[in-house]
This record gives structure tokens, C-alpha cells and sequence, in this order.
């Protein structure tokens, strides 16, 4: 259950999350989030205009940890090696996806979010609890969002754009390998839209599998690493096979 000690629009974000979570976004009800948050029902429309609202908003809190992981490998350019940054990445990535994979399949039906998403919506919502964080008094600014452009906040500069919405990991990553390979610690020739491709997709893989099947059935069928730090490692090298610059 959430804590009191949070902002109520927080602690209703926070439940609504875990209620999602563990029923699905079909079986979630505006009850049992207000329930877990601690709140009235009718306090939920205070803070969201209804309930596909509370739910898109719930979706940004946990692409969230996706955008500060992309930041932090943004930061990390030139840093220890290409295959430490995109490893740490990748961890992080299936535990994101696996976050967010019990969030997403009643979402691929409904026109409604869909358009919020390609409008980048989790965007444009962290950048609004930015601003709501930073329009608080400094003492209550408890865990609040970083400023748009900050590591772990929402991107600088107009939101929306053909590189917004679901398309942004994927080219936040193209864009770190393109640094690197800048700084000559790729291969000039490395197709580097398809190794951002190949990784993110094998993190989502990895999730969907261990989702559906369990973490044993991906180790016993499948043959990959149930723990996502050293499925990760592996699923790197497999992926920057013949495209590292040579030393």
C-alpha cells in the first residue's frame, strides 16, 4: 500500500501502478487503486480526469525508469567499455520490460492510448510532474522528477517528433552507439539502427518469455540465463559480435 507521507496524486500513481500490475489493466478497478492508495474513490478525480487518464499516467510512471536508464548511457559515453554501458543497459531494460509487458496488452487495443503514446504522453507527463514538483514548496519536494534535460528527467526541447513516444529508447540508443562510434571505439561500418534492434528486443524477449513460461522453462527451453544481469552480458556480445573497433 502506498504511504500517507507521499502527495496523494503520488501515492495514487504509486497504487494504480501496482494494481496494474498485478490484475491487468481489464480486471483494475478505480476502487481497489483507491484502496491500496489509502483514498476515496472520488479523490481519483481530483488528480485524473478519468480512468483511462489515471491508467496512461500510471504507463509514464514506469517508462520512467526506462528514460533514466537511456539518460544514464547517454552520460556514459567514452566511459569504461561499450560492452559494460550496453550490459547495464540491457539489465535494466528487462527488468523494464517486465515491468511493463503485464501493462501493455489491453493498451495495443485501444486507439485511445495508442495515440497518447505516439504523441509521446509519458514524455509530456514526466515534464508536467516536473513542473507541478518544482511549483511546491521546497519542503515538500520530496523524490520529485528531474528538470527536463537533467540526468534520469524527461528529454530538453519540444516534445512529439518522429524520434517521441515508443520510438525514443530506440533512438536514444542509436544515438549513443553513434557517439561511440564517433569516438572510435565502434566499427565505422556496425548497422547501428540493427544492433539497437537486436538488444532491445532481446530484453523484451527475455521478459516476454519469462513472463509467460518462467524463468525456468527460459533457462530449460529456450537456453537463456534467467537472471537478467548475466542474460544481459551475454545477449551484448552476441549482439557487438564483429562490430567493436578493433584495439
Amino acid at each position: 500500500m502506498a504511504t500517507r507521507t507521499e502527495p496523494m496524486r503520488d501515492r495514487i500513481l504509486a497504487a494504480a501502478v501496482t494494481v496494474i500490475q498485478t490484475r491487468g489493466i481489464v480486471a483494475a478497478t478505480t476502487k481497489e487503486i483507491a484502496r491500496t492508495a489509502g483514498v476515496s474513490e472520488g479523490s481519483l478525480y481530483n488528480h485524473f480526469a478519468n480512468k483511462t487518464a489515471l491508467f496512461a499516467a500510471a504507463l509514464a510512471e514506469v517508462t520512467g525508469s526506462a528514460r533514466t536508464a537511456m539518460t544514464g548511457l547517454a552520460g556514459s559515453v567514452g566511459q569504461n567499455t561499450v560492452e559494460e554501458n550496453l550490459t547495464r543497459l540491457a539489465a535494466e531494460m528487462v527488468r523494464f520490460y517486465g515491468e511493463l509487458l503485464p501493462m501493455t496488452g489491453p493498451v495495443l487495443a485501444d486507439p485511445e492510448l495508442i495515440a497518447w503514446l505516439r504523441s509521446d504522453g509519458p514524455g509530456k507527463a514526466q515534464q508536467e510532474a516536473a513542473a507541478r514538483s518544482r511549483a511546491r514548496p521546497r519542503s515538500d519536494r520530496t523524490g520529485e522528477a528531474p528538470p527536463p534535460g537533467a540526468p534520469g528527467g524527461p528529454p530538453a526541447g519540444p516534445p512529439g517528433g518522429p524520434a517521441a513516444g515508443p520510438v525514443m529508447g530506440h533512438a536514444a540508443l542509436i544515438g549513443y552507439l553513434e557517439a561511440e562510434r564517433k569516438a572510435g571505439r565502434l566499427a565505422d561500418g556496425a548497422p547501428l539502427p540493427f544492433i539497437a534492434a537486436a538488444l532491445l528486443g532481446g530484453c523484451q524477449q527475455h521478459a516476454f518469455l519469462t513472463r509467460l513460461a518462467g524463468a525456468e522453462s527460459v533457462a530449460a527451453g529456450a537456453g537463456l540465463p534467467a537472471a537478467p544481469a548475466e542474460f544481459a552480458a551475454q545477449l551484448v556480445r552476441a549482439v557487438l559480435a564483429g562490430h567493436l573497433a578493433a584495439p
